[in-house]
C-alpha cells in the first residue's frame, strides 16, 4: 500500500505515545522482590557499534529506581526518575576521564540503548555540568575522577 504523507504522519503520531510506554516498560522492575534495576553506565573513548561490547570498562554506573521514570504524553518524552548518582571507579587514575557516551541497561542487564554524553548545552542526549575547561581556546569539559560522584539531575528522551 502506498500512503500519502498526511496518512504517514497520522500513523507516526498515533504510535508515539504507545512506543514511549513500551520503551519505559523495558526499564522498569516489576518484581517487588527483586533488587535488580535498570542502569546507565558512562564511558569515555569511542562509542562502539550499536550493542557491541565497549572497548573499556565504565567510568561509573548509576542505578535507576524500580519504576525507572515516567512518560509525558503531551511533550512526547520519557523522563527517567532523577537524580541518578554513582561513585566513579573506572576513570583514568592520573588524569580522570571525559565521558563521551553512555549505555543504558534493562534490569536484566540487557542492552537498551547507547546515547551521547556532553557538557550542558552541547546537544548530548545526556548532558552534564562542566567540571573544567580544556584546549586552546578553552572549551568546557566534564572530567570524572575516581572516588568522586557523578550525578545526573535529569535524563529525558524525546519520543
Amino acid at each position: 500500500m502506498d500512503i500519502s504523507p498526511a496518512h504517514q504522519t497520522a500513523v507516526e503520531e498515533a504510535t508515539r505515545v504507545p512506543a514511549l510506554h513500551a520503551r519505559l516498560a523495558l526499564l522498569q522492575q516489576t518484581d517487588d522482590q527483586s533488587t535488580d534495576r535498570g542502569s546507565i553506565a558512562l564511558f569515555g573513548g569511542t562509542r562502539p557499534a550499536p550493542g557491541e561490547a565497549p572497548a573499556s570498562g565504565a567510568i561509573v554506573t548509576m542505578l535507576m529506581t524500580a519504576t525507572a521514570g515516567a512518560v509525558d504524553e503531551q511533550l512526547y518524552q520519557l523522563a527517567l526518575d532523577a537524580p541518578l548518582e554513582g561513585q566513579n571507579t573506572g576513570a583514568d587514575p592520573d588524569t580522570g576521564t571525559i565521558p563521551t557516551w553512555a549505555r543504558i541497561y534493562t534490569p536484566t542487564g540487557a542492552w537498551w540503548a547507547d546515547v551521547s554524553v556532553s557538557v550542558e548545552g552541547d546537544g548530548g542526549e545526556i548532558q552534564m555540568v562542566a567540571t573544567g575547561t580544556e584546549g586552546d581556546p578553552a572549551e568546557p569539559v566534564v572530567r570524572l575522577f575516581n572516588g568522586a560522584f557523578a550525578r545526573l539531575s535529569s535524563a529525558i528522551f524525546q519520543g
